[in-house]
């Protein structure tokens, strides 16, 4: 992604996610993908304009970095694992 375009996305997307609050929902009772879903409901215009920006090849970097944030989502729930396991014996 050009860095203009990858500063725009990450500093518009993170503000946005800050303001929103996703722990409280959590709190709440919601699930990830209610929260997600809600969030992409609430700034479909938004993300729509973003998206005009963006072209393969920043949608390539996009997936890249899909792959790598699932990759450490996976060492988080590992690590839970452990962390419970521990705490059971």
């Amino acid at each position: 992604m050009q860095d203009n375009i990858n500063d725009e996305w990450f500093k518009w997307f993170y503000k946005k996610w800050e303001e929103y609050s996703p722990g409280d929902l959590i709190d709440n009772g919601l699930k990830p993908s209610q929260i997600a879903e809600r969030f992409v409901n609430d700034n479909q215009e938004d993300l729509l304009e973003i998206a005009k920006k963006f072209d393969i090849q920043n949608h390539d970097a996009l997936q890249e970095f899909i792959k790598l944030s699932e990759s450490e989502l996976h060492i988080f729930i590992y690590f839970s694992k452990l962390i419970k396991l521990r705490n059971t014996k």
